[in-house]
């Protein structure tokens, strides 16, 4: 097994496992693996380093999930209430009045 085989194979194998261990799926992953691999050594050989840094793998992410605007009024309320109750300082305690209260003065 020559050390290009052995890339793929490993390659396949990454893939696999970050898409969920799928079962029946071994052909998919090694042909994906042998495409990346190939792009990654033939842009070395014919194009000039910074393309190739543009044509790399990158991971694809998934467009986040947009809240209703109604949905964001809401939170924003729910974080101003909470943040109008914890700015708030606590009551102040009243002495108690009566005889045994006496006042000194020097």
């Amino acid at each position: 097994m020559d050390h290009f085989e052995t890339s793929i194979r490993e390659r396949a194998y990454a893939l696999w496992e970050r898409d969920g261990r799928a079962p029946g799926r071994d052909e998919h992953y090694w042909r994906l693996a042998e495409q990346e691999l190939a792009a990654q050594a033939l842009p070395a050989v014919t194009e000039a380093p910074a393309a190739a840094e543009a044509t790399a793998a990158k991971p694809v992410r998934k467009p986040s999930a947009r809240k209703p605007a109604a949905a964001k009024i809401a939170a924003a309320k729910a974080v101003a209430e909470v943040a109008e109750t914890v700015a708030k300082p606590a009551p102040r305690r009243r002495r108690a009045t009566g005889a045994a209260e006496t006042v000194t003065t020097h």
